[in-house]
């Protein structure tokens, strides 16, 4: 059987992709871990990843602070509630 090449999904839909993975690890743990833990390992295992990755400390850092920075210019109703995010809505703004 000869295999095809294998189209490689786009920016957004790897970026999707994760985000759901992550949302789904953290439903399926969440009896046994709770949220602020979740977070912080979460955070601290994405930075360990990028500074092991990137070719330099300050390319690292320039990659974390453009997420925030996408994170920041992405918010719906940034002007009625600048602390709602698109995954609350998504997930219900009261959803814990």
């Amino acid at each position: 059987m000869i295999k095809g090449k294998v189209k490689k999904l786009s920016t957004q839909k790897q970026i999707d992709l994760v985000r759901d993975k992550l949302l789904d690890l953290m439903e399926s743990i969440q009896d046994d871990v709770e949220v602020p833990n979740f977070i912080y390992s979460a955070i601290y295992t994405v930075t360990e990843l990028t500074y092991d990755t990137a070719p330099n400390p300050n390319q690292a850092q320039l990659l974390m602070m453009n997420s925030i920075m996408a994170h920041l210019e992405h918010r719906e109703d940034i002007d009625k509630d600048p602390y709602v995010t698109k995954l609350q809505k998504k997930r219900g703004k009261n959803a814990k």
